[in-house]
């Protein structure tokens, strides 16, 4: 069932594409294309498969673009909470400490999907005392990034732990994931 879910928002996205493509067609090239009469239809159906060829290549990049930010955003939320339970501070008390609504640490702690603003990457940086740019590269607002940091955000998402003190070796995990993060250009 989920194969038909996929295929129905591919489908529903490359006619969004589309329809874009063709709203926001240069007025001087549509009005070119409209004034040849002897515009065939060869020419006319190779114009089509090259605009739709480069508007599905659009949707993918666009679709991967947006799982990478999922997985990212699984590094952050584990990052957040190890910080927060090495400073020993709850939702409030990190909120209060970073000028931030309670309401935006939760939904960067539980929300993929959600872009937390460059004043709060900010101050949350500031008050973790984290080199500045580490959480932005997280939290999907820098977008230059390899595989082999999607892996290694996996696999510090894969073994923090979300409760009770930190042990030795999560601080050596936090401490190591956090230079990881700092040597990325």
């Amino acid at each position: 069932m989920s194969n038909g879910k996929n295929h129905l928002s591919d489908t529903d996205a490359v006619y969004r594409a589309m329809r874009k493509m063709l709203l926001e067609a240069p007025a001087a090239e549509v009005d070119a294309l409209a004034s040849e009469r002897t515009l065939s239809a060869r020419t006319l159906s190779e114009t089509g498969r090259t605009r739709t060829k480069s508007t599905i290549a659009e949707v993918k990049r666009n679709r991967a673009r947006e799982e990478t930010v999922v997985v990212l955003h699984k590094g952050l939320n584990s990052l957040l909470l190890m910080l927060r339970r090495r400073d020993n501070l709850d939702e409030a008390e990190l909120a209060l400490k970073a000028n931030v609504q309670e309401s935006e640490i939760k939904r960067i702690e539980f929300d993929p999907n959600y872009l937390p603003s460059p004043r709060t990457i900010f101050n949350l940086e500031k008050v973790f005392s984290l080199p500045s740019g580490v959480l932005a590269k997280l939290s999907g607002a820098v977008v230059h990034h390899s595989p082999a940091m999607e892996e290694r955000v996996m696999e510090f998402a894969a073994n923090a732990k979300s409760m009770g003190k930190l042990t030795k070796e999560e601080k050596q995990l936090l401490n190591a994931f956090v230079e990881f993060l700092t040597e990325q250009k």
